[in-house]
């Protein structure tokens, strides 16, 4: 089989190759890899090679961006491989890859969103059922959860109360205080979070 043509396709990294009368599209590396030139002569085990080298580093780049833009979890990039059709190897290789080149550690991506997650007034039991739903390892869950900044919780907490306290005012002193309470254990906060703040 010869290669009868490379073009690469507008402005991208990829190029649409013609072995024999097939074309075929390859990321430039691979292009470079195996001298993909005008004329090159290719056997049937070089190129099923190359196309089995593409499919994998174009799903590895479709992971890297994925986790890079929307800062998933490790389990949460394994579940977007596998919808992807990735074979269990594939899916291993990627993961070994994205650690190796820090673009996935759970420990970190963890502290970021519960941090994150307080700022945006969700009690600890709101902030554990995110957390389960993004994937997270239950040990590594139950560790941050002990180890937040329990400071900056207290104080968003303090600042969700005094924007809401005055919402109730139309209503007796009971009631507005059950509804407050309400309010702050819809948003994950517990009872201790909740008499801490000695509400009246």
């Amino acid at each position: 089989m010869i290669v009868k043509s490379l073009k690469r396709i507008g402005k991208t990294n990829k190029y649409s190759v013609i072995i024999d009368d097939i074309t075929y599209k390859f990321n430039e590396n691979i292009i470079v890899n195996y001298r993909l030139v005008k004329g090159k002569e290719v056997t049937k085990d070089i190129l099923f090679k190359a196309i089995k080298e593409n499919d994998y580093d174009t799903l590895y780049l479709k992971a890297e961006r994925y986790v890079i833009t929307y800062n998933k979890s490790e389990k949460e990039i394994r579940r977007y491989l596998k919808n992807k059709d990735a074979n269990p190897n594939d899916i291993e290789n990627i993961i070994l890859k994205l650690r190796k080149n820090k673009l996935i550690d759970d420990s970190s991506l963890i502290i970021d969103l519960i941090n994150s997650l307080i700022k945006k007034y969700n009690g600890i039991k709101m902030i554990e059922s995110k957390l389960y739903q993004k994937g997270f390892d239950e040990a590594l869950i139950k560790k941050s959860l002990f180890e937040i900044d329990y400071d900056l919780y207290c104080n968003c907490l303090n600042i969700l109360y005094n924007k809401i306290r005055n919402k109730y005012d139309k209503y007796d002193d009971y009631t507005r205080i059950n509804k407050i309470k309400s309010y702050l254990l819809q948003r994950g906060y517990t009872y201790s979070d909740i008499a801490d703040l000695k509400i009246k």
